[in-house]
């Protein structure tokens, strides 16, 4: 699945029709931003669908944060990222009961006290379409921390048994994926990021963020993972500007 890179921080760089579209669009957009009144919905609808449907035959750079095994890292490099839920964690977990790990009881409790199946964490492969640092150690130091995700730390953070377990368990890692747009949800909003970098190239200011973050609803076939960096890799330090933290990251 090989598609162009869509240089997302460069508007100078972005695709001539895109950027003929967005000059067309630039007075209806720029209306919506500072007085949405003065615009008909379907009109601002109409322009942003049409926009998404320029995008979806490219892809952007994402780094996905966990926590992995080597098994895990040599799975997403030969068959790719799968979409996760509870069965998934479940075969993870049985991987590590199996090779001895984790304890049987711990597995267990593991598999039966989880969030991955919740409407809003099942079939989502989060990405963030900008360098991690700048999320800071609060917004991705506990995927590091934590084996399993947020699905399974958010159940087990504060247990005394089964938190220290997960956070012996992998290595800190970030998958870097050249994500296809058409792989991102319909509404999560990587349009609207990109209107606000047209305007503000142009010279319109805004207090909105611009950096974005969003979830692949497709899996991530093998030959868009660009490579898995494992901590403490130089990029791995680069990418987090983890040795400024707090709390050090920890490798089993």
């Amino acid at each position: 699945m090989s598609r162009e890179q869509f240089p997302v921080n460069h508007p100078e760089a972005w695709p001539t029709e895109l950027r003929q579209q967005l000059e067309k669009y630039r007075k209806l957009l720029l209306n919506w931003e500072i007085s949405p009144g003065s615009v008909s919905a379907p009109s601002y609808d109409n322009a942003m669908y049409a926009l998404r449907n320029m995008l979806d035959s490219y892809a952007i750079t994402g780094w996905h944060c966990t926590r992995l095994t080597d098994a895990e890292i040599g799975h997403i490099k030969h068959r790719g990222m799968q979409l996760p839920d509870g069965a998934m964690l479940g075969r993870r977990i049985a991987m590590l009961e199996g090779t001895g790990e984790i304890p049987r009881d711990i597995a267990l409790r593991l598999v039966v006290k989880n969030q991955a199946n919740d409407s809003n964490r099942a079939s989502r492969l989060w990405f963030c379409f900008f360098p991690p640092h700048l999320a800071g150690e609060n917004g991705v130091g506990r995927f590091f921390r934590n084996w399993g995700g947020e699905a399974l730390y958010n159940s087990h953070e504060r247990d005394p048994e089964t938190s220290p377990i997960i956070r012996r368990i992998g290595t800190p890692c970030i998958v870097e994926a050249s994500v296809p747009i058409a792989s991102l949800a319909q509404h999560g909003g990587l349009v609207f990021k990109i209107v606000r970098r047209f305007l503000i190239s142009h010279g319109y200011q805004t207090s909105e963020r611009v950096e974005h973050e969003d979830q692949s609803v497709h899996p991530i076939p093998a030959e868009c993972v660009r490579r898995v960096i494992v901590y403490p890799e130089s990029d791995f330090l680069a990418l987090t500007r983890c040795s400024t933290w707090r709390e050090p990251l920890t490798i089993r």
